[in-house]
């Protein structure tokens, strides 16, 4: 029978155990989550919209503004406060009838950033009809 032998990891070794156990910790406490999610299942044009939509890394007046003083300030042509994804998917009046052909029924942030691949889309698509740079 052979023995096994002992010694201590180094420091690379224990960070990866560690971070393998964790992992399948996590993976067995969240058996429903996709890692990939539906944004794999986009075009390419359609996952960079949606990930600066998600991330606020993003051409809306906001980010110009705050990030690098580009234009006037932060607020949108309908005079809210802030020109941001949240404004632009959920509260500009200026976009209300455009919000109601792509989601007649009220939908939430979190759908349209991190929904199906179907969402992700309809999302996308809301954007390019709204001549949003983004």
């Amino acid at each position: 029978m052979m023995e096994q032998i002992q010694h201590n990891p180094s420091y690379n070794e224990a960070k990866t155990l560690i971070n393998s156990a964790l992992d399948c910790h996590w993976r067995q406490e969240h058996p429903q989550h996709n890692s990939k999610g539906a944004i794999h299942k986009l075009s390419r044009a359609e996952q960079v919209t949606i990930f600066r939509l998600r991330t606020g890394h993003n051409r809306l007046k906001h980010h110009l503004f705050s990030r690098f003083r580009i234009g006037d300030g932060p607020n949108g042509p309908c005079g809210a406060n802030r020109q941001d994804a949240q404004h632009v998917l959920q509260d500009c009046p200026l976009l209300d009838d455009a919000r109601l052909k792509y989601w007649p029924e009220p939908r939430e942030m979190n759908q349209k950033l991190y929904g199906s691949a179907l969402e992700l889309r309809i999302t996308a698509e809301f954007i390019y009809a709204s001549d949003l740079t983004i």
